[in-house]
Parts: structure tokens; sequence; C-alpha cells
């Protein structure tokens, strides 16, 4: 079963559609969403609740806004599938991909990665300071991992790749925790255009700019003791 990991705070205009076009591309696939809710003030916790009576849905609700990366490590552990995916509430990762990453896990990946950075892949409604930055970050990330997209928050693997790996993100870029402690052998980059949201207001900020940078110092660190 595939279980899909969606950390939420102020979505509940997206949460439904994105919900329906999940079980829609999926199909008969046996899957279910895991909604990890940090107190929204709009109400998008209530939300999930009611998406409970049409879909195969778990919800769990923290008591405040605790962060996009600790939501996600807290959903893995309430998930009951064999593979577990990770995308984001905003309409920006295109439920149609799911297919094919279990199309590549099952054809033998451990990890299969939405990547904008391969042939095929792209941004659509970024401005080009956004495109600038996104490039930028994933270049200063290329001494811990060979991953083309290693700031994609768009990810299914294979549950033996965090079997005991302690994960210790900071800010909210779970995946590149994941791409480079994880014990992904075989790794896919499958393309995707990624699409900036419609709704709603973007979490990203400069204290969330700032955790990137903190974050990477802990990976070079850490990926410089593994290596000795």
């Amino acid at each position: 079963m595939l279980s899909i990991v969606i950390p939420t705070y102020n979505e509940r205009d997206n949460l439904p559609v994105l919900v329906q076009k999940i079980f829609t591309a999926l199909g008969s696939e046996p899957a279910e969403v895991v909604v990890v809710d940090d107190n929204s003030p709009d109400g998008t916790g209530t939300v999930a609740e009611d998406l409970k009576k049409n879909y195969a849905l778990q919800v769990i609700h923290r008591s405040g806004k605790n962060g996009l990366a600790s939501a996600v490590i807290e959903g893995f552990g309430a998930a009951r599938g064999d593979f577990l995916c990770v995308m984001d509430a905003d309409m920006s990762h295109d439920p149609k991909v799911l297919p094919s990453f279990l199309k590549a896990l099952r054809e033998g990946a451990d990890l299969a990665i939405g990547s904008r950075y391969v042939p095929g892949g792209g941004m659509k409604g970024w401005p080009k300071f956004r495109e600038f930055g996104s490039r930028f970050a994933i270049l200063l990330a290329k001494p811990v991992t060979k991953v083309k997209d290693a700031t994609s928050g768009f990810f299914c693997f294979r549950r033996p790749v965090l079997d005991k790996v302690h994960l210790d993100p900071l800010g909210f870029k779970i995946g590149l925790e994941i791409f480079v402690k994880g014990k992904a052998k075989k790794i896919q980059e499958v393309p995707y255009v990624f699409i900036d949201r419609q709704a709603g207001k973007s979490k990203l900020n400069n204290k969330e700019i700032l955790n990137y940078l903190k974050h990477l110092f802990r990976l070079y660190r850490w990926r410089l003791n593994a290596s000795r």
C-alpha cells in the first residue's frame, strides 16, 4: 500500500481538490492519505476530518505550528503503507506523477524523486528570482548529494530506506535529509512540472532560508563524519 503524507497549515481551499485528484490518479491502487495539520486557524483540520467520510484518510492534529519536517516525520510514524510518499498541499505537486513513482519503485528503485531538473521536468508560474534561488540552493547541496533536484519536496520511497535512520532536519527540506541520510541504493528522478500555488500563501521566508543554510551545514558535517 502507498501512504501519502501531506503536512498542512492553512490549506483548507486546496486540500479537498488535492485529495480528490490523488485518488483519481491512483485509481484502484491501495492507498491512504495521512494529513498532518499544525492547528491551522483557517479550519484545515476540520476540512480534513470531513474528507474521511469519502476517502481513506488519517488525520493527525498537532497543537501548534511545529514545522513541515517534523509533521512529515510524525506522518511516517502513523503511515501503514510499504511505500511512503511526501507531497505539498498547495497543488504544486501533480498527483498524476504518483503512478510513475510506484512504477519506479516496483522496478527496483528505492527512492523516486519528483524532479524539475531532468529532461521533461520544469516550472510553471515561478518568477525568475525564485528559479534562481532554487538552482543556487541545489548547487549548495552538491557536496552532500548527487540528486539533481535536491530541494524537491515531492518523493516516494520504500520503508526500509529509513530503517534505523535518525532524521534531524532543520526547516522544511525533509527530502534533502532523506536523500542524504537514507539507505537508498538506487535513486530515480522522475520528471514533473512544478506549478506555483494558486491559492493560499507561500511558507517561504527569510527564516526558512536561514534554516536551510543551517541544515546544509549539519549535513556537511554528517557526511564528513560518515566518510571517516
